[in-house]
């Protein structure tokens, strides 16, 4: 009787659809100006090619302001407003509009958005990523040997 059920449980999945595999998110170490922008780790991750980060954190490490819009953020720091609309890869900046490298998405009830839209449209900063895309950094105050 085991060997019969056992038979037919391997039937079964063999029958059974694939359920679609798809790459894993990978964390990236973010830092601004050489300081961890989160100790825990997890507020930025690399999605397709795209480094994206948590909008919180970033707005936080700026001193914004964050409002939440329906599927969409808007985020304001030293006078300059940024729209971030969930599954858009447009960015609504001041008055103009800005193709983004990637989508805007929520991942855990976390709204992530592409960090180099962010950083240099809205924060007015530098970001540089290595090229293994396991660290970003944010460069507000770069001395003058950067």
């Amino acid at each position: 009787m085991k060997r019969l059920l056992a038979a037919v449980a391997l039937g079964i999945s063999l029958l059974a659809p694939a359920a679609p595999t798809f790459a894993a998110d990978r964390d990236v170490k973010l830092t601004l100006d050489g300081r961890p922008v989160d100790r825990a780790g997890g507020v930025a991750l690399v999605r397709h090619g795209v480094v994206y980060a948590d909008v919180v954190p970033l707005i936080k490490s700026f001193d914004g302001l964050l409002t939440f819009q329906g599927n969409a953020v808007v985020v304001t720091i030293h006078g300059i407003t940024g729209r971030f609309t969930e599954g858009s890869r447009t960015a609504l900046i001041n008055d103009g509009a800005v193709t983004m490298r990637g989508q805007t998405f929520k991942r855990n009830g976390d709204w992530y958005v592409p960090l180099d839209t962010f950083i240099t449209q809205i924060a007015k900063a530098k970001v540089r990523v290595n090229t293994a895309q396991t660290q970003a950094d944010i460069v507000v105050n770069a001395s003058p040997a950067s």
